[in-house]
């Protein structure tokens, strides 16, 4: 779950840099070509990141510390099963809406291709000046690949012949490529409202680009103009619509908009190093890496390096410690029978490390001193807190019962797979709470 919200965070991030390098400086050029190929390289980000090397991607722990918690869990005083065990996370119900709504995005974009391959399978043929056409008013003047959707009651038009050529653009430079593509992109990150703004860029563009090249033909613009508006705007589809963003397209055919130069494609190199820099934490000529404030204390003060976030955070048990570790507790802790006798009842939690070397280690309160750079009486190892401001409160020795038991349960624990940071097995703690509670 970690390793894939890092992901697309990072996805995300570089992406819109390069997207608003695109709108600063390919909004007012003429070199349609050039745009393509710039918006496509912002398509093929997500194929880039998961190469590039660990030592260079984003070290998460030099950002400001932020202790980590645990979801907490709730163990019953009766020996029933804990009501906690089965429960979901935070973090589980975030992946499941996530997952839920690529799901629906790529059972949405699976229809539309099936209703195409239907059209392309059911309709008849006819042909218009040796080209070969699929009979289908449903889905208009449009392209799909090799294939050119048309209605034959409009053949006769006078306009059709920019329609076709307009078509043979698509069909002829692949067109229906980027459109699949514009809407995987919007699929996987359809949380971020800038790839909806990238979707749209994408159409508009391979509009345009079909547009000039009819218009390079010899077809006056003015004429191509009116057949434009005398097209019927059809629903929007991953088809290349021949009537989408008509205002738009008319608008670019009356701008004096110059043609830029190939060169602009240079830019995609420093954008991804800018988008990678920010990304980044990369070491000097030295060698010596830029610290995060818990690594430069622990430095000074000769206190074990603990990060609090890594790129590749511990696992428990082969898998995510949001559930496995709960499912570890919830198994091995009891609840202390004296405390359950005098109804005593509290949540405690409790800092600890899981070490580079994947070990469990509850640390003093001197040195989570030493780590959070804080005074000593400001800091808690092992802390309980009253589940409801009514209860009463329970004698020291009770509490302690309950510390005592939570302390052993986690020290009891089973190695870990340790976190990762730009390579190297590191120290992560985290605060799990544990609620104590009679039926």
């Amino acid at each position: 779950m970690n390793s894939l919200l890092t992901y697309l965070f990072e996805l995300n991030v570089a992406f819109m840099i390069l997207y608003v390098a695109f709108k600063i400086f390919f909004e007012r050029d003429r070199n349609f070509v050039v745009r393509r190929i710039y918006l496509l390289c912002i398509a093929f980000l997500p194929l880039m990141l998961p190469l590039v090397p660990s030592d260079v991607k984003m070290p998460l722990g030099g950002m400001i510390p932020l202790s980590i918690t645990l979801d907490e869990i709730t163990i019953m005083g009766t020996g029933a099963e804990p009501a906690g065990s089965m429960a979901f996370s935070f973090q589980d119900v975030m992946l499941f809406i996530y997952l839920f709504i690529v799901a629906a995005g790529l059972v949405k974009l699976m229809v539309q291709l099936a209703g195409i391959a239907r059209a392309i399978l059911g309709s008849e043929r006819f042909r218009v000046n040796g080209t070969t056409l699929v009979a289908s008013p449903s889905l208009h003047a449009s392209s799909f690949f090799c294939y050119i959707f048309a209605n034959p009651d409009c053949a006769r038009d006078e306009s059709f012949y920019h329609v076709l050529e307009h078509e043979h653009t698509h069909r002829r430079e692949f067109h229906s490529i980027d459109r699949i593509l514009a809407e995987l992109f919007v699929i996987i990150n359809w949380f971020n409202p800038v790839v909806w703004l990238y979707r749209k860029s994408v159409i508009e563009n391979l509009e345009y680009l079909a547009d000039s090249a009819v218009v390079k033909k010899g077809t006056a613009s003015s004429r191509y103009q009116l057949s434009i508006l005398n097209q019927y705007i059809g629903s929007a589809s991953i088809t290349n619509q021949f009537s989408s963003q008509i205002k738009n397209r008319i608008k670019m055919l009356n701008k004096n908009y110059r043609t830029g130069s190939p060169w602009k494609l240079l830019l995609v190199l420093p954008m991804v190093v800018l988008a990678l820099f920010l990304l980044s934490c990369t070491k000097n000529e030295h060698g010596d890496n830029h610290l995060d404030p818990v690594t430069a204390r622990a430095q000074e003060k000769q206190v074990p390096e603990v990060f609090y976030i890594v790129e590749e955070m511990p696992t428990f048990n082969g898998g995510d410690a949001a559930t496995e570790f709960r499912k570890y507790i919830a198994q091995n802790v009891r609840y202390p029978e004296e405390a359950a006798r005098h109804g005593i009842t509290g949540k405690v939690f409790i800092k600890f490390i899981v070490t580079k070397e994947g070990k469990v280690v509850v640390p003093d309160q001197a040195t989570v001193a030493s780590i959070e750079g804080k005074p000593l009486d400001e800091v808690v190892v092992v802390g309980y807190r009253k589940l409801a401001e009514t209860d009463p409160d329970p004698g020291e020795e009770y509490i302690r019962l309950l510390k005592d038991e939570t302390i052993r349960v986690i020290k009891d624990s089973p190695d870990w797979e340790p976190g990762v940071q730009r390579g190297y097995k590191v120290n992560v703690m985290f605060t799990f709470p544990i609620n104590f509670t009679l039926q």
